[in-house]
């Protein structure tokens, strides 16, 4: 039997329909031998003439956060795409596919415009969207690699073969750690991902997202022919650490810190992984995707590849202060818009895990340099709720930044506590009380 080519655009199998129709030859999928498919067909619909686009930003947030620069995702990225995603019509229809990358335009007076583009990248074909098989869902990993073997998904697993690590701090100085304690030069954090879910309605979802009130990309239904917007989350999480005074009569002289230490105390502390695994199916309805279909757990996947305990419990933070260190005088740090982020504002990266202990110990010194007052090994617990927590938990794509608040108790300088949660791009909020010690 003549084979005929297959086409899987709409502009192209209009004209090979209108060529196969002049000439009188019937299209038939089936082998020589037998009644069996040969081959997986992309359904035509004839009525689309609108081809699949992709925008992309790096953390969740407002549409209009695109233009920022600061923001996006200049990166190239690899995706699969399904139509009729979970029902008896499933098919990929990008498969592995090279998104790549570019901008033109005068950077001087900010007139830069981004673009995602995959048609013509490595013999890609253009793709048209097929309103007749909703829902799609959009897999995606960044930056880009064509190693199958490092990175591989499919409607219903990701896994990525790659090294993740955490970090520690030592006066600004960030190091990156194994397992066993030696510093690798490797990249922490190797690879970003994103999960979009287009229903019915031409709404889409964003499957990762932790807070579900941020789900909803569109906000609206919209026109099923916009690009899809696909935002992509860190699978790590961060730390940082901060220290603010909260009397004013603390802080009437110089009170400067020296001596700095936090340590982890947890013994199960994971300082590594050799991969990431999650599940990316899922039973859910167009209606509510999020509720039934969220796939990629916040902070459990790197459960389903080995991870490595650390050898020996590391100190995760270092400052060794002085009185000339810049930033360090508490009476320009008496609020937390203002506090002193000792030299390490933008924190430390960390394997997301739960029940991790955390003690600090410091000195203060006055304005004589002489020691004023110190603490040792002080657990970093909080109440939430009337809640005592004497441990944390740490989810992917987060910053967690701790505050060490000085303050008077009894007449005395005292400590408390206080940890926000907020995406590594949006600093702001807050999620805890403070313990007095």
């Amino acid at each position: 039997m003549k084979q005929h080519r297959l086409y899987t655009s709409k502009r192209q199998a209009a004209g090979a329909l209108v060529a196969l129709a002049a000439c009188g030859v019937l299209l038939i999928l089936s082998a020589c031998a037998g009644n069996t498919v040969i081959q997986e067909v992309e359904d035509i619909n004839t009525d689309s003439t609108d081809p699949m686009k992709f925008s992309c930003q790096l953390q969740q947030g407002a549409q209009g956060q695109r233009a920022n620069a600061a923001t996006l995702l200049t990166s190239d990225f690899i995706v699969d795409t399904y139509k009729a995603y979970a029902t008896p019509k499933q098919q990929c229809v990008m498969q592995r596919f090279h998104v790549r990358y570019s901008s033109s335009g005068n950077a001087w007076n900010g007139d830069v415009q981004h673009f995602w583009e995959y048609n013509q990248v490595d013999g890609q074909e253009l793709k048209y969207w097929d309103y007749s098989h909703f829902p799609y869902r959009f897999h995606a990993v960044a930056p880009y690699t064509n190693d199958a073997a490092r990175v591989s998904f499919d409607d219903r697993q990701l896994q990525i073969q790659a090294p993740y690590y955490a970090q520690t701090c030592t006066n600004g100085l960030i190091a990156t750690h194994r397992a066993d304690g030696s510093i690798t030069t490797e990249n922490p954090e190797p690879y970003i991902v994103a999960q979009v879910h287009r229903g019915t309605d031409g709404r889409d979802t964003d499957l990762l997202a932790i807070d579900s009130q941020h789900t909803n990309l569109n906000n609206a239904t919209t026109t099923r022919h916009r690009e899809v917007w696909m935002p992509f989350h860190h699978l790590n999480s961060k730390i940082r650490f901060a220290v603010y005074a909260l009397s004013p009569w603390v802080t009437a002289n110089l009170l400067y810190i020296k001596n700095l230490r936090i340590k982890v105390t947890t013994d199960d502390f994971v300082t590594a992984a050799t991969g990431y695994s999650a599940a990316c199916s899922g039973t859910g309805s167009n209606a509510d995707p999020f509720r039934g279909w969220r796939d990629w757990s916040s902070h459990s996947g790197f459960t389903g590849i080995t991870t490595s305990p650390a050898a020996s419990l590391p100190t995760l933070f270092s400052f060794d202060g002085g009185r000339d260190v810049a930033g360090n005088d508490l009476r320009d740090c008496q609020t937390q818009r203002t506090a002193f982020f000792l030299q390490c504002p933008d924190g430390i990266m960390q394997l997301p895990q739960t029940g991790v202990r955390l003690t600090i110990s410091f000195e203060v010194y006055d304005e004589n340099d002489q020691l004023y007052k110190a603490f040792s090994d002080v657990p970093i617990e909080y109440e939430l709720d009337g809640t005592h927590h004497p441990l944390h938990t740490w989810q992917s794509g987060y910053i967690y930044t701790y505050y060490f608040i000085l303050g008077s108790v009894d007449d005395k300088l005292g400590i408390t506590f206080t940890c926000t949660l907020t995406p590594w791009e949006d600093i702001t909020g807050s999620l805890s009380t403070d313990l007095e010690q």
